[in-house]
Order: structure tokens, then sequence, then C-alpha cells
């Protein structure tokens, strides 16, 4: 390369560099993940979405049981599946093993299952429900609430009623008047369901 066309590619190169320098600095910039202010999340909402999953949504999870296992909701397909997350001190937790093994007799156990998780630090404060229980009623222990927090669960009790497929079919939040009224016909019209 002769000096004169080595000087005329050094300048082509600086030419270059100055418009995609002056093309750089004038294009409209967009903003990026980090550059837009993000706008405060949502507060939940107990009565319209207790839960962030959708009606007809497959749940997948494994439930911790109290006596250490897991238990997958997978294991549960072919039944109508009754999840509450739930604590000794809300509401309706006296009441809900009663409610609850009168369904599953109702029903019976080969059609529905009844998983109720309860939330509390201490494991003491679940000591008499085990023996209430009857088969296909399972009770949760989550202290540390991990499934609640993968579902944002607005409000104890929230119950979910998967149909037979695993999909959600019904849900509830909290302990509004007529709950296990309502309760009672989600499950109904899952059994139903084809």
């Amino acid at each position: 390369m002769t000096p004169a066309t080595s000087r005329l590619a050094a300048l082509a190169a600086l030419a270059l560099a100055a418009i995609v320098a002056s093309a750089c600095q004038t294009a409209p910039r967009k903003p990026g993940p980090a550059q837009t202010p993000e706008a405060p999340a949502p507060l939940p909402d107990p009565v319209h979405a207790p839960v962030n999953r959708e009606p007809g949504e497959l749940l997948e999870a494994t439930v911790p049981l109290v006596d250490g296992a897991g238990l997958p909701l997978t294991e549960l397909r072919g039944r109508v599946v009754v999840l509450e997350l739930s604590a000794t001190w809300a509401d309706r937790w006296s009441e809900s093993f009663a409610f609850y093994n009168r369904l599953v007799q109702l029903h019976g156990p080969d059609h529905l299952a009844v998983v109720v998780v309860a939330m509390d630090n201490e494991r003491a404060t679940l000591s008499p429900e085990p023996g209430l229980r009857t088969r296909g009623f399972d009770l949760g222990w989550d202290p540390q609430g991990a499934l609640a927090a993968r579902l944002q669960v607005a409000a104890l009790p929230t119950v979910v009623v998967l149909d037979r497929a695993g999909r959600i079919s019904f849900v509830q939040g909290g302990s509004p008047p007529g709950a296990t009224q309502a309760i009672e016909d989600g499950i109904r019209q899952a059994l139903a369901a084809p």
C-alpha cells in the first residue's frame, strides 16, 4: 500500500467513525429496562384476584405435608382437588376439618381430594388436626409460605379447586359471606365437568 493510499484509507476510516458517532448522538434513544421507572406492583385483590393464576390454567406444584413428605399435585390427577392455603388463626380454620371431611365422605376419596396447607410457624399448633382427617384429606405445612408466595395468595384462607386434569376451576380468597356454599358449588361444578 502506498503512502497516499494509506492516508486515504485512514481519512475514510475517520470519516466513517465521525458519521457513526454523529448518528449515535442524534438518534433518539429508546429507554432500556434499567432506564424505565418501574410502576409499583398493584396490591393483591383478595376478592377479584386472590391468586396470580387464571381459571383454566394448569397448576403444578408439590405440597409440603405435615409429616415432612411432599405431595405432587400431579399424583391427584383424575380427582377434583381442593387446595386451601390457611393458618390456624385464619377464619374458618376450626370448622374446615369437619367441612372437608363431610365433602370427602359425600363425594368419595376416589373423586375428591382435599389438601389444607397450614402456614403456621410452629408445628405444635397443628397437633390435634391430623387425627381428625378422613382418607383423601391431607394436611400440608408450609411455615415459610413458599407455596403461597408462588401463587401470590392475597388472603387467608384461599381456596383453589382443580378439575380432574389439574386445571384451576374455582378460586376464593378470604371468608366472604356464603364462602362454604360457594366452595361446595365450585366442587360440584368441577365434579360434573367431563
